[in-house]
């Protein structure tokens, strides 16, 4: 079964997961890391030493942190050599919402695609509208 774990500083990754079920619906298969907001969060390590002894290692996961090369992407580096999570670092909402409901097995082409089409959607409105203004005035 596919799982997602959202990991972030602060608690970003559960507001991304409750933005997600507002729009999507409640999704069990996903599950969210906050570090440092509290005492008990500021040990990363720990956290998620926890979250890979408690994992089903015969679910299929998907890590998705908050920022590449950021202390949360950093530690699930470290671990990634022990396999059992594909690691994705850049969360955002339409990356998110492309895998809430994926059921088959993932592929690393598949994650490139979701990865890729989440990425098309971060765009400089101005610039479109300075486009559509240049071609308005062309018109007449």
């Amino acid at each position: 079964m596919n799982k997602i774990l959202l990991a972030s500083h602060g608690p970003l990754a559960n507001g991304m997961k409750k933005t997600a079920e507002f729009l999507m619906g409640q999704n069990e298969n996903v599950e969210t890391l906050c570090a440092y907001v509290d005492e008990k969060s500021k040990d990363l390590p720990e956290m998620i030493e926890k979250w890979m002894n408690e994992r089903n290692p015969e679910d299929q996961w998907v890590v998705i942190t908050d920022i590449f090369g950021g202390s949360i992407n950093n530690e699930f580096m470290i671990r990634a050599q022990e396999g059992g999570y594909w690691l994705i670092a850049g969360m955002n909402l339409p990356l998110v919402l492309s895998l809430w409901y994926e059921t088959e097995n993932l592929t690393e082409k598949q994650l490139e695609t979701n990865i890729s089409e989440a990425s098309e959607g971060i765009v400089l409105c101005n610039k479109l509208l300075s486009k559509d203004k240049i071609e308005e005035d062309d018109e007449f």
